[in-house]
């Protein structure tokens, strides 16, 4: 049936081929990709989608280019060899939502599957195909695709992309952040991560001027751990950064609202991500520690003190640490170390106390609470020094141990 593709004129009878083909391959868990390769299926269908003039036809052709460039490690490179990167990306624009749909699918994967690919998907002229494909009116089924197609174009360094194009992409996620479709928004909030995880402040720059770092932090909000996963990454990247002003610009957009909810998804990754995102703020002015002050974020942190994690433990010591540098105003001060002294205090397994004291130590506290025992205010040196006690006591019934 396959070669009669190549001989019949027929559209009934190449539509039929066709359809028989992908059926084929979608009614097993595990389609036989390999065999299809092997017997010329993909020149065939690159072949219908160049002649025919059938959108139903076209829609099972780019199904089963999906199909193959997703099962089989094989099958993108035979895509491309085919010729059918050019062919796929012009019908990317086509009116026909079913086909887009499917299109984007088969480049998704395929500019998924390396570098070298995703640039080929590029160079054959994608970028003027988006207009109509990431139109916010088609239906969801074809946004969802084409949210993919933009998440594997961003998944490498986005400094080897021209800026030009990453700007161009940055506005369709903008876009299509905007309809609220779930498997939209997964999408793009991991392109957005992907986007600002380059430490070039030009991307970082992007992101906020475009609106798509306001649109992330509302992602925070979503009762999915698929969208907040991302969006919290996202968060992570714009404040590790070394340029305070993107750190400022998440606290003006409200993501510290947001931290609560956050830390009792029990999803070890948000909440790990979550810490680090409020140790970075920690590190930041005295502006910015008084906003996790106003928000009580600290003894939100510190209720994951008996989360399993060993990692979460070494991070609570972060923000505990980084809260504490550069507090120059008092009030500042006496919050961090009257949060410090409650946690360990209000802490009754001795394990985890001695786990909690070797990550602090570890971090540079104890140096530094030594430190404040020559503080000017009577108040800061005695909490200082209670602290210190309360660490050798600890040590030392560990050595009787």
């Amino acid at each position: 049936k396959i070669s009669a593709l190549g001989i019949t004129a027929d559209p009934a009878a190449i539509y039929d081929v066709v359809h028989h083909a992908r059926q084929l391959l979608t009614a097993k868990s595990n389609p036989s990709v390999e065999a299809a390769i092997r017997v010329g299926l993909v020149e065939k269908t690159i072949q219908c989608l160049k002649e025919s003039d059938s959108s139903k036809t076209h829609h099972e052709a780019a199904w089963i280019l999906s199909i193959i460039a997703f099962n089989d490690p094989q099958g993108p490179k035979v895509i491309i060899d085919a010729g059918g990167i050019p062919v796929l990306v012009n019908y990317l624009s086509t009116e026909f939502p079913n086909v887009c749909e499917k299109v984007a699918l088969a480049l998704a994967f395929i500019a998924g599957d390396c570098i070298d690919y995703r640039n080929e998907v590029i160079d054959c002229g994608i970028m003027a195909k988006f207009s109509d494909a990431a139109d916010v009116n088609r239906p969801a089924y074809q946004l969802e695709s084409i949210a993919k197609l933009i998440n594997n174009l961003l998944s490498y360094p986005s400094s080897q992309l021209p800026l030009e194009i990453v700007k161009q992409l940055t506005v369709y996620i903008v876009e299509l952040l905007h309809p609220e479709i779930l498997m939209v928004e997964s999408n793009l909030a991991q392109a957005a991560y992907y986007l600002t995880r380059n430490e070039n402040p030009s991307y970082l720059q992007l992101a906020v001027s475009s609106g798509l770092l306001e649109k992330i932090v509302k992602l925070l909000a979503r009762n999915d751990l698929n969208v907040q996963r991302p969006a919290i990454r996202v968060c992570q990247n714009v404040s590790s950064s070394d340029y305070s002003q993107f750190t400022q610009t998440l606290i003006s957009y409200g993501a510290q609202e947001h931290f609560d909810r956050l830390l009792k998804t029990k999803d070890v990754y948000i909440t790990l991500d979550t810490i680090k995102v409020i140790s970075n703020i920690a590190t930041g002015s005295i502006n910015l520690k008084q906003v996790l002050i106003d928000f009580e974020i600290l003894p939100m942190v510190f209720e994951q003190i008996r989360n399993p994690e060993i990692e979460i433990l070494k991070e609570i010591c972060w923000v505990i640490d980084n809260f504490i540098i550069g507090a120059a105003i008092e009030q500042v001060l006496k919050h961090s170390l009257s949060a410090l002294l409650n946690l360990i205090e209000g802490t009754s397994d001795a394990d985890l106390k001695l786990a909690l004291c070797n990550d602090f130590d570890n971090v540079g506290g104890i140096i530094r609470l030594e430190i404040f025992l020559r503080n000017e205010s009577d108040e800061i040196r005695i909490m200082a020094m209670a602290i210190l006690r309360v660490f050798q006591d600890i040590y030392s019934q560990n050595q009787q141990q």
